[in-house]
């Protein structure tokens, strides 16, 4: 186990794929991370505005310009908009389309197509693991090069430096610091499930170790007897008996600690099980991003609280909603039965160990009364 603590600790990972988003919060967090940039678009605005171009072309540089930012930003809320390629092929046809928008723009102020290339470097930046970021950002800034050089933009190279090429370090700068972030998180997880096996692979081995060495001494002590007092040896059979009974209780519970439930699973369990006892289910149409151990501890709330639903709510509903809350992540089981009186998970034989579960994560478990019903709410 700790050959296999260490191995995981000094394994590298393979790169950070950032996720699209899936909540509102998330896509709103996204569009103004992404959106706020096009402010910069400033600088083609003025270009259209002293330009001498044929109107025609005036028009249909403003219409490219309107239509700008919206692949733009969609590329990063929908960044895999077809589903039968992969993120590369997508990004590339976003890339396509914003380069297409920016030849209609150059026609009317030509150093348009040099501006629209900090937010091509975006795309491939924070959209996919920092090593094709800093290829393709190294191949758009040479890109850029290459159309100045042959577009006689000799005038725009003074700028060059503000609208590519310090861009390029800001955007590669943060997206390692995402990556840093990203990796420190996966790894302080890693450390914090083999901790948790490890301690409970030995929670095993000692339930074990003394219940069989128990069990071989009462034995023999039984063989002993057994032609000499067979009330004795009864009396040890029994003993031998019942603690097997409860060595087998408590390695199942280790057992199942080891076992970590699969968020997606359980769901799928709630649903299956609330409906067969005829109780009303709503759960959230999509969920927000979530660690390992969050996905983890989450599963096993849902598993504990759905189960007593089940068994003494006498409900006719159960909701369930998880949403972000700055820093911690919330998870919310309302159902509309009878209402716990003891509102303390201590003097809950399920839930107290469940609050000692939520808190060796880091979270806070909370009982309320509703009327009618109960809440479980989890903090992590």
């Amino acid at each position: 186990m700790r050959n296999e603590l260490t191995k995981s600790i000094s394994e590298e990972p393979a790169g950070f794929l950032p996720p699209p988003p899936v909540t509102r919060q998330e896509r709103r967090a996204v569009l103004y991370t992404a959106g706020v940039w096009l402010v910069f678009m400033g600088w083609t605005v003025i270009g259209f505005i002293n330009s001498t171009a044929p109107i025609p072309v005036q028009i249909a540089g403003w219409l490219a310009l309107l239509a700008f930012p919206f692949i733009y930003l969609h590329g990063f809320v929908r960044p895999e908009l077809f589903s039968r390629l992969n993120r590369h092929l997508n990004t590339l046809l976003y890339t396509l389309a914003l380069i297409v928008l920016g030849i209609i723009m150059s026609q009317a102020t030509p150093t348009a197509i040099i501006n629209i290339v900090s937010y091509l470097m975006a795309l491939w930046i924070f959209n996919h693991r920092l090593i094709t970021g800093f290829v393709a950002t190294t191949l758009l800034v040479a890109g850029a090069v290459a159309v100045i050089f042959f577009a006689n933009l000799e005038d725009y190279s003074d700028w060059f430096i503000a609208a590519v090429a310090l861009p390029a370090v800001i955007m590669i700068l943060s997206r390692i610091t995402i990556e840093l972030d990203a990796n420190q998180q996966a790894r302080s997880e890693q450390v914090a499930l083999a901790t948790q096996r490890e301690e409970l692979a030995s929670t095993v081995h000692d339930v074990l170790g003394h219940s069989l060495t128990t069990i071989t001494v009462k034995v023999q002590l039984a063989q002993r007897l057994v032609d000499k007092d067979l009330a004795a040896a009864k009396a040890e059979l029994a003993d031998i008996e019942s603690v097997a009974r409860s060595s087998l209780s408590e390695v199942r519970a280790a057992v199942t600690d080891l076992q970590h439930p699969d968020l997606a699973e359980q769901f799928s369990h709630a649903a299956k099980a609330l409906a067969a006892a005829d109780i009303t289910f709503q759960r959230p149409e999509a969920l927000p991003r979530l660690t390992l151990v969050q996905q983890q501890v989450f599963a096993w709330v849902i598993r504990e609280a759905v189960t007593n639903i089940i068994r003494h709510a006498q409900a006719k509903e159960c909701v369930i909603t998880i949403v972000p809350e700055a820093s911690q992540v919330m998870l919310r089981i309302d159902d509309d039965g009878i209402g716990i009186h003891d509102t303390d998970p201590a003097h809950h034989h399920g839930l107290a160990g469940l609050q000692r579960r939520v808190e060796s994560a880091g979270g806070r478990l909370e009982l309320s009364r509703r009327n009618p019903g109960t809440r479980v709410e989890v903090r992590l």
